[in-house]
């Protein structure tokens, strides 16, 4: 035993767990991916957007060189030493245009503040270096551990990263005027949330295959129920119920398909059943009348001395029994090919005309005895067929056409083609047979009434069945017709090559 049961229903089942669960699993896991994806965007344009407010405040531009000498530019380390000494009692000063109020510096001063508290209040903390690597400014909230200066910034002018250390996501911005500003919260929350939401992913998850597994295990063995049908039929079968059939609805589904061809399978072997079984039981019946014959026959002969006429009439007797039992082993042995599969042809190109002329005056012999005439209307027709076998069969029918015939009566045989068959008939002037005889004439060891014959000879009843084998295995079909007091008609049509 393997990994999986042998059970088919098991199987089907854990493959479409199995793949349920990674379908699941990939869907889910996307998602997760996502949702991280967006609050992590959103938090960086929660980040952005406080950069652009603080630039302005942050940015000094100097004032340019006396001509002729170059000044050194004033730090932005010096203004806020500048600003945090002075106070707006003492160093209130007149504006250029001549009212009273806050410097510049006095004013971005004020503006910063209150921008670093509002963002603290949203748990965002701002730091700033210079270009040189020391620390400016640090809003209160802001973590010891990030305050000093970040390895790998670039100091380049208009350079923005944004990275994840340590628990904070970070937005770094480096600016000439400005120097390095990095404005950054805390991702713990967003890491709560997304914890959260996995483990509700989960939970969501084994639903959803808990759910599938039950949907499934219904499905399939809704799916399946027909093979038990099937199995339970077979089953019957099997103990000698021949008459078992599939019933399943459905038939346009592949089970259902299947159940036809099998329902079909079982009738045959219904039919080959019974028709074995009556075989056997006629073939008994058929044998046993000539063997009883002979010995009755043989023990006349030696109960006592007879005189030669009588042992000639009693050996006579016996002659003729034998004979039909060797042409009923004959037929027997022919029909039990047909019934293996062991029944071939050798076809070869030849002339139906030639093959007719040759039965007819094999035939006449025994329609002289009788004073019957056999008119033929043949036309050359040349076809692939097996001589022997085909001739066989028009002797077969020929030899009826005599036997059932009338004294001094007449048999008709025709041959001629018509569109892309080819059409070819016996007929006689016999006294007929009533239809309810025309639907067994085919059948094995069927005999009409002994009244239709006028020779009294009795005959196996297994030639038109051996007849009707061979033009059905060249592809033909053979069919009568026949009228109480005017004749029966033998009609062979064989397709055109």
């Amino acid at each position: 035993m393997g990994i999986f049961p042998q059970s088919i229903r098991w199987r089907i089942q854990l493959w479409y767990l199995l793949l349920l669960a990674v379908i699941i699993a990939a869907l889910l896991v996307a998602f997760h991916r996502n949702q991280r994806e967006i609050k992590y965007q959103v938090l960086d344009r929660e980040l952005s957007n406080p950069i652009t407010r603080l630039l302005p405040s942050l940015e000094r531009r100097p004032e340019p060189p006396p001509r002729g000498r170059r000044l050194p530019r004033p730090s932005l380390l010096d203004d806020f030493e500048d600003e945090l000494r002075s106070s707006p009692e003492g160093n209130a000063r007149r504006s250029p245009h001549g009212g009273n109020g806050p410097e510049p510096s006095e004013r971005r001063r004020g503006n910063l503040d209150e921008m670093v508290e509002e963002l603290a209040e949203n748990k965002i903390f701002v730091i700033h270096w210079s270009r040189g690597g020391g620390l400016r400014f640090a809003s209160a909230n802001s973590p010891e551990e990030l305050r000093s200066f970040p390895g790998g910034v670039s100091r380049e002018g208009g350079r923005v990263s944004k990275k994840t250390m340590q628990g904070y996501r970070e937005i770094i911005h480096a600016s000439p005027n400005v120097g390095i500003l990095m404005v950054g919260a805390s991702v713990e929350p967003i890491e709560t949330d997304l914890s959260k939401l996995k483990t509700k992913l989960i939970g969501i998850g084994l639903l959803i295959v808990g759910g599938g597994f039950l949907v499934g295990w219904f499905l399939i063995g809704r799916s399946l129920k027909p093979i038990e049908t099937i199995s339970g039929a077979a089953h019957r079968i099997a103990e000698g119920d021949l008459s078992q059939r599939i019933k399943i609805s459905g038939n346009g589904s592949e089970l259902g398909q299947l159940s036809i061809v099998l329902n079909e399978t079982f009738e045959k072997l219904e039919t080959s059943f019974e028709h074995q079984v009556r075989f056997t039981a006629d073939a008994s019946h058929e044998m046993r009348t000539p063997i009883a014959v002979i010995l009755s026959k043989g023990q006349f002969a030696l109960s006592k001395e007879r005189s030669p006429e009588k042992y000639k009439d009693a050996l006579q007797t016996c002659v003729d029994s034998a004979q039909h039992m060797r042409t009923l082993t004959s037929g027997l042995l022919e029909l039990s090919k047909v019934d293996s599969g062991e029944f071939h042809l050798s076809p070869e190109l030849g002339n139906l005309e030639n093959l007719t002329s040759e039965a007819v005056k094999m035939i006449e012999p025994l329609a002289d005895e009788r004073g019957i005439k056999i008119k033929c209307n043949l036309q050359p027709i040349k076809a692939e067929f097996d001589p022997s076998k085909m001739r066989q069969a028009l002797l077969n029918l020929l030899a009826n056409a005599v036997k059932y015939n009338q004294e001094e009566g007449e048999i008709e045989v025709t041959l001629n083609k018509i569109g892309a068959e080819i059409v070819w008939s016996v007929r006689d002037a016999g006294p007929g047979m009533e239809s309810s005889a025309l639907k067994h004439i085919f059948e094995r060891f069927y005999q009409v009434d002994k009244a239709r014959t006028r020779t009294g000879r009795k005959g196996t009843g297994l030639g038109l069945p051996i007849t009707q084998a061979i033009v059905e295995a060249h592809g033909g079909t053979i069919s009568v017709e026949s009228e109480i007091g005017k004749g029966t008609i033998f009609q062979v049509k064989l397709p055109a090559y």
